[in-house]
């Protein structure tokens, strides 16, 4: 009885970009893969796993 969809968002990554998404489409559950970067790389362009992990306000299920 699970509806699943994706998408493909074009552009930089972006954490706030994809809850923004997720929230437009009332989606109940963002699944991700989740990696890290080097902390310089993550300072200078950002990381989407990290933005997803600081996010309270959707589910989210990350994986490794």
């Amino acid at each position: 009885g699970i509806t699943a969809r994706t998408e493909v968002i074009a552009g930089e990554a972006d954490g706030e970009r994809l809850v923004a998404f997720a929230r437009l489409i009332r989606a109940d559950l963002i699944v991700s893969g989740a990696y890290g970067h080097s902390r310089l790389r993550e300072w200078a362009f950002g990381g989407v796993t990290r933005s997803l992990i600081g996010e309270s306000g959707i589910n989210r299920l990350l994986s490794n």
